[in-house]
């Protein structure tokens, strides 16, 4: 039996990173490279929720790139659903604004799953600063070497 020293990490993308990995077309962005790397490393899990869902397939169809659409498949193909609680949604409630459903949904994600929030949205700093759920910037994602992270197994004999 293999046993992993520690247990795989949840991320939650918010879309803004997607937004910022195929901004520009034909340009290689960091971000793009780390979502890329995120998706091809099955040793973290990526979570979502309906609005995440919806959230992505309409940025995906904005954009009007294959890029864009190929990177939208391979995330949906990646990521974990999640049927967040009422009890997540309101604790997040009470740290977010009202008239952001979905990034309230994002954070119950979180929350719920212990996940941690990647974003570079200000919206989520107030529930950050409460120590509510774990967010990183974008660049802080990247700079944490979570894309080349390999669990390390022992066999148990």
């Amino acid at each position: 039996m293999l046993l992993s020293e520690s247990p795989i990490r949840s991320f939650l993308l918010d879309t803004n990173v997607f937004v910022a990995a195929v901004r520009h077309p034909g340009r290689e962005t960091g971000t793009l490279r780390f979502l890329l790397e995120l998706i091809q490393n099955d040793n973290l899990q990526l979570v979502g929720n309906e609005f995440w869902v919806e959230e992505m397939l309409r940025y995906a169809e904005e954009f009007h790139s294959e890029t864009a659409a190929l990177l939208v498949e391979a995330l949906l193909n990646r990521m974990r659903m999640v049927q967040v609680g009422n009890n997540f949604v309101s604790i997040c409630a009470k740290y977010m604004p009202a008239n952001e459903p979905a990034d309230t949904l994002h954070a119950a994600t979180c929350l719920q799953e212990s996940a941690i929030l990647i974003t570079n949205d200000k919206h989520f700093n107030q529930i950050r600063d409460e120590r509510v759920i774990e967010v990183w910037s974008i660049t802080r994602a990247i700079r944490s070497g979570i894309t080349t992270a390999k669990a390390v197994h022992h066999a148990k004999g």
